[in-house]
């Protein structure tokens, strides 16, 4: 022990080592988000230990899979298993009636972006049933929520972005019925299509219908959590954030995505924002702007997730802007950082030497 702490005071001494990281990283929650693995899993959880990852945000397929969870177990890695909710390619494959409906009256779908329409009840009672078998027969440490919100392909929603750009859902049969029974009202008659109706609401009930909107994932949020907490009450449970500031694009992160923080946090032990920072093009700085605007929003825990490879952009992420994004994603009041994704982690060895040098 005295050893490894000589050799870590000489490296910190001598600038090889960043003091600030390497003393944050050791209290955080340092997790890394994979979906898909076919090499050794050994070898797989000696990679993870050598960088520190403590947690893994793991898919159904892989938390499924008893080598990869005894092994999590004996590292003393935890495990929480990604839970797409209303993002569901195969269902609606099956199913196209499910599609939520943009005020255009067009199904919610913007390349491989497709959702559910989130007041549908049958689904939303399946896909728990799945989460609850899920859950009793793995035992992970948590679920993480993904895709629970309104539809939006928000990867590709850049700074410039006026609101009135951006799709707004849900306006099928299954939503406004709801949502005008909710306030025992009724659309005039002459109203017929989906964007007559989305007009007649802004007019009228604009500030209902978004608190309808954002209502209507809290509840489902709730429901899920209600339901697995029965399982195992010591469960944690992780919601994927879209990483908008409550005032960003005139507040869409209500308006559009229907995320509303300060009521999450009741059933949430963590939320955790997609900062893709050179994704969405902005600096790394953003990271941490947006980790402060969620905790004073929430008061909950924030764990950013940050991208580790260009993605959607003709672009490059240096090991420097990595560096930089680690940094700022790590800043106080963070509760630890996520990289998306270990596929492109693996695939970089200057950037996992990056992590070696500050773990």
């Amino acid at each position: 022990m005295m050893k490894i702490f000589l050799i870590l005071t000489f490296l910190l001494n001598f600038g090889y080592l960043s003091k600030t990281n390497c003393k944050v990283m050791q209290s955080k929650i340092i997790g890394v988000k994979i979906y898909s693995y076919n090499g050794n899993f050994k070898k797989l959880f000696n990679e993870w230990k050598r960088i520190d990852i403590n947690t893994v945000f793991a898919s159904v397929d892989l938390l499924s899979n008893n080598e990869f969870k005894k092994l999590a177990k004996l590292n003393n890695i935890k495990t929480f298993v990604i839970l797409p909710i209303f993002y569901a390619p195969e269902e609606l494959k099956k199913d196209s009636t499910l599609f939520a409906i943009t005020k255009e009256g067009k199904k919610a779908k913007d390349e491989w972006v497709k959702f559910v329409c989130p007041s549908r009840n049958n689904f939303i009672e399946n896909k728990i049933r799945f989460i609850e078998n899920f859950v009793k027969e793995n035992n992970p440490t948590g679920i993480s929520l993904d895709f629970i919100r309104h539809f939006v392909f928000w990867e590709k929603v850049y700074p410039e972005t006026d609101i009135n750009q951006l799709p707004n859902t849900c306006f099928d049969d299954s939503c406004l019925t709801g949502f005008t029974k909710s306030l025992k009202i009724s659309f005039p008659k002459n109203e017929r299509t989906e964007m007559e109706k989305y007009k007649w609401i802004k007019k009228n009930y604009y500030s209902q219908w978004m608190g309808w909107k954002s209502d209507l994932i809290t509840k489902v949020v709730k429901k899920i959590v209600k339901r697995v907490k029965k399982i195992n009450p010591a469960i944690k449970v992780n919601l994927h954030a879209v990483p908008w500031r409550q005032k960003d694009f005139n507040g869409a992160i209500k308006k559009i995505v229907g995320q509303d923080f300060k009521e999450l946090a009741r059933y949430v032990d963590y939320i955790s924002p997609m900062t893709y920072s050179h994704m969405v093009k902005r600096k790394p700085e953003w990271i941490h702007s947006v980790v402060e605007d969620i905790k004073k929003e929430s008061g909950s825990k924030i764990i950013p997730s940050i991208q580790v490879d260009v993605a959607y952009l003709n672009d490059t992420l240096s090991v420097d802007e990595f560096e930089h994004c680690i940094t700022e994603s790590l800043k106080e009041p963070s509760s630890g950082v996520i990289f998306w994704n270990w596929k492109s982690l693996a695939a970089d060895k200057n950037k996992l030497e990056l992590l070696e040098r500050i773990k």
